[in-house]
């Protein structure tokens, strides 16, 4: 839960996007972070690795909190951006997750954030969450396929619309 499933939805979403032959606009990239809870080494090296091309980053996604059944995601940029991410999310409510608040992210991807990139975090049931967090029994078995499959079709959908618009998500 914390975060292999996150880590393993995300591959997945990337995975579905290339075994459906969907190629959007603009690259879809996954980054399996580390060190987020001793100093978010992993979040701030890749912004000192990318911060001159932080500018093309369209939007972060992070999927921190198990993969639960998911609800929706929240999100974090402009007016206008929320406005066209909440339109993206109404494609998520045959599968209940269509649901986009204001405010998300995540600590990983804070650091690009506070850069200016527009971010999202997954939002899930996160009832049973704390019963593995951070313990021996954040094992795999525990993950349910089902809810792991609506995770990475959120992720898959938001993704791959967002990476296709005709343009960028606008900034602040």
């Amino acid at each position: 839960m914390d975060d292999g499933g996150g880590s393993v939805a995300a591959w997945e979403a990337v995975r579905l996007l290339h075994r459906l032959g969907l190629r959007p606009r603009r690259t879809v990239r996954v980054v399996l972070w580390t060190n987020e809870e001793n100093g978010l080494r992993g979040a701030n090296a890749y912004r000192d690795r990318y911060a001159d091309q932080l500018d093309g980053h369209v939007l972060a996604m992070e999927s921190d909190g198990g993969v639960f059944k998911p609800s929706g995601f929240g999100f974090t940029g402009s007016d206008e951006a929320y406005e066209i991410v909440r339109q993206v999310g109404t494609l998520l409510e045959r599968i209940e997750a269509g649901t986009i608040n204001r405010g998300g992210g995540g600590a990983d991807i804070g650091p690009i954030m506070r850069e200016g990139v527009p971010g999202m975090g997954l939002q899930v049931d996160g009832s049973r969450y704390f019963w593995y967090h951070h313990t021996d029994a954040d094992t795999i078995d525990k993950l349910d396929p089902e809810e792991m499959a609506r995770c990475v079709a959120a992720m898959a959908v938001m993704a791959y619309v967002v990476a296709d618009l005709p343009e960028s998500l606008p900034r602040e």
